[in-house]
């Protein structure tokens, strides 16, 4: 959102009971949808929407000797894969549909706390890419756009990426927009991934976008203009609910949907600790081990916004993170706590705040290696940070940042790694927004009387974040302004992190080693 026009994009309202209706004609006796959950060392879920209600897997593609039969889980199909070998591949095949058969494959994760045979976790993560979906008017101002950013990262691969598969893909939040519907989940995710999920485990967190309408806002708050002078502009639109409840989810202004929060019924999510970690009891927020790997995801959209839910979701993390041996530690979640992101500014948001404050002394005390954000729809990586969660006025590079002999910040380049001790816990975590997977802002300064909608003269220079040549195109002090994607490298002694955009070039690199 960078103008009025921009922000009057989102207002949508009239079109939603269309897309609803539309929803219903894709649960069709197809397969309309395949993707794959919950992969652990011995087990995996595969789902999928159609008429298949079996499901065969194998060591081979031509021999798949195993068969499940599956089951309805609301209007979707899952089928449990158990008993199977840690890092082997398997294919499968949902076997009863009208079309020919589906096929995917995918690999298993090595055993707990061991690295794949290949010496490597590959992780790719997708922030805010749900922007095909985004309508205003029966237009579509991003469509294709995460679609070429999906082409840029398969284009690294290619050339630079040795074609590794993707192991685990992270969605930072934002995955369908305006409302987050199962129709918007269909058309921004499922049809542009469709590859991808069939031989990767997916898991979510929860977004603005992900928890439909909002309460009226007025338009003036945003920007001054002529209908102002008479009165407040109200209107309703996706992204801007303040509920901390999932079942108040609002589709279309005509109350909670009774079908409930479409994020919650489309995933299976663990909760009981199935897959290593602390049983949460929610699917709001989990945890999961994959190999040497120990994943957090955190609710910072509607756990976040209720005092309870908040410290019961941080008791919950300290539990999870004190009982975990994994080598290397990654937690994601929506709302960045370090960011001057356009309309997302972490010294304003009450959300950015709260995981700030809460949930980031928790993170240097109990080990995490790195956060990942969305929200913001450009690029931002911190310092090797420790001990501030104050505004980005009280930020100081002698105080909370790593650094050299020149007492200046480190960058942590593949040269010159950030450094840890194995076994020891330096207290410090790195941070980085990437809500970049289907738009990224522009610059378009702030006329007088606006601050939203717009760029403040702090855009993208938030000091926590490392700084940048701000000569070159689409780069700032502190951040870039380009889509784009992240992957993780992870292996026994080093953790690697990518910035790779829409070109398929890598724009930002840090590298965490073991000594």
């Amino acid at each position: 959102m960078r103008t009025l026009a921009g922000l009057l994009l989102t207002v949508f309202i009239l079109s939603a009971n269309a897309q609803t209706a539309d929803a219903e004609e894709q649960r069709s006796d197809r397969v309309a949808r395949l993707f794959l959950q919950q992969v652990s060392s011995t087990s995996a879920i595969v789902k999928w929407r159609g008429n298949g209600t079996r499901l065969s897997y194998g060591l081979s593609r031509d021999t798949l000797e195993t068969e499940v039969t599956a089951e309805a889980d609301g209007d979707h199909m899952i089928a449990q894969l158990t008993g199977l070998t840690p890092d082997q591949t398997y294919y499968y095949r949902v076997n009863d549909t009208p079309e020919p058969a589906w096929t995917g494959a995918f690999q298993t994760a090595p055993s707990a706390g061991q690295s794949p045979n290949d010496g490597n976790i590959r992780v790719w993560l997708l922030g805010d890419s749900g922007t095909e979906s985004e309508e205003s008017r029966g237009h579509f101002p991003y469509q294709g756009q995460a679609a070429k950013v999906r082409e840029g990262f398969k284009r690294f691969q290619a050339n630079q990426g040795q074609s590794e598969p993707i192991d685990l893909i992270l969605l930072l939040g934002d995955n369908a927009y305006l409302e987050g519907t199962d129709l918007q989940w269909q058309r921004s995710f499922f049809e542009i991934y469709a590859e991808d999920i069939k031989g990767a485990s997916v898991w979510p967190t929860i977004g603005n976008h992900e928890m439909g309408l909002g309460q009226p806002i007025d338009l003036c708050s945003f920007r001054p203009m002529p209908a102002c002078e008479k009165g407040p502009v109200m209107v309703r639109f996706g992204g801007v609910s303040e509920s901390s409840d999932p079942n108040s989810y609002d589709s279309d202004g005509n109350g909670p949907d009774k079908g409930g929060l479409p994020y919650l019924n489309i995933f299976a999510l663990p909760t009981n600790g199935e897959l290593g970690g602390s049983p949460s009891h929610t699917e709001q927020y989990y945890s999961f081990d994959y190999g040497n790997l120990h994943v957090v995801s955190l609710d910072s959209q509607l756990s976040n916004r209720d005092l309870v839910q908040r410290t019961v979701m941080r008791d919950w993390l300290v539990r999870d993170l004190s009982a975990s041996d994994a080598d290397w530690t990654v937690v994601f979640f929506h709302h960045p706590p370090y960011s001057k992101g356009e309309n997302h500014d972490s010294d304003r948001e009450q959300n950015e705040i709260d995981m700030r404050t809460t949930f980031g002394p928790v993170f240097e005390n109990y080990g995490v290696d790195a956060v990942y954000s969305g929200h913001a729809h450009s690029y931002e990586r911190s310092w090797y940070l420790r001990g501030h969660q104050g505004p980005s006025t009280e930020f100081s590079v002698t105080k909370h940042a790593a650094r050299d002999d020149q007492n200046q910040a480190t960058f942590g380049t593949a040269d010159l790694p950030y450094l840890q001790a194995k076994g020891m816990n330096t207290g410090r975590t790195i941070y980085t927004v990437a809500g970049t997977g289907g738009k990224a802002d522009g610059y378009h300064p702030c006329s007088e009387g606006q601050y939203l909608g717009c760029t403040t003269p702090d855009w993208l220079m938030h000091p926590a974040h490392r700084t940048f040549n701000p000569t070159m195109t689409d780069y700032r002090p502190n951040g870039i302004a380009k889509k784009g994607t992240v992957l993780l490298d992870v292996g026994p002694e080093t953790f690697s992190s990518r910035f790779i955009d829409e070109e398929g070039q890598v724009l930002d690199h840090f590298v965490i080693q073991r000594q």
